[in-house]
């Protein structure tokens, strides 16, 4: 990091800091134990199927308006919006791709896209989409 830039210390400038950034987290309750996330056919539920432990903290008053505070939290933060920020930039984006057009000696390596099983990427649709990519 440059000498003029420095980062939050404290979590809360933190977490405004990649708030301003602008993008997505995905904010998935978890079991306190680690155990599961309630997501996706969990979502629904109120105890741990691993450990039976509450997904909910209890609070003394119970006011039905209140919302329940989960006694964890993983913060998911997808690729996609981040890659495409990535190539927005040209310069980003060039830097990026420089493998797709780099050339080497036959035999020796210096990227993992001189390995053969490189090669193989651009006959995977699902993971390759595009030349830039592979």
């Amino acid at each position: 990091m440059p000498h003029d830039h420095s980062f939050p210390l404290d979590y809360c400038n933190k977490k405004k800091l990649i708030k301003d950034l602008g993008l997505p987290v995905e904010k998935i309750d978890a079991c306190k134990n680690g155990c599961m996330l309630y997501w996706k056919d969990d979502i629904d539920l109120d105890y741990c199927k691993v450990c039976g432990e509450a997904r909910y903290k209890t609070t003394k008053e119970r006011n039905p308006n209140r919302t329940k505070t989960p006694y964890a939290v993983l913060r998911y933060l997808p690729i996609t919006p981040r890659l495409q920020r990535l190539y927005a930039s040209q310069a980003t984006a060039k830097q990026i791709t420089w493998h797709v057009n780099h050339q080497t000696e036959d035999g020796s390596m210096c990227h993992p896209s001189d390995a053969e099983a490189w090669r193989h990427l651009p006959d995977t649709p699902r993971f390759c989409s595009g030349a830039t990519l592979c």
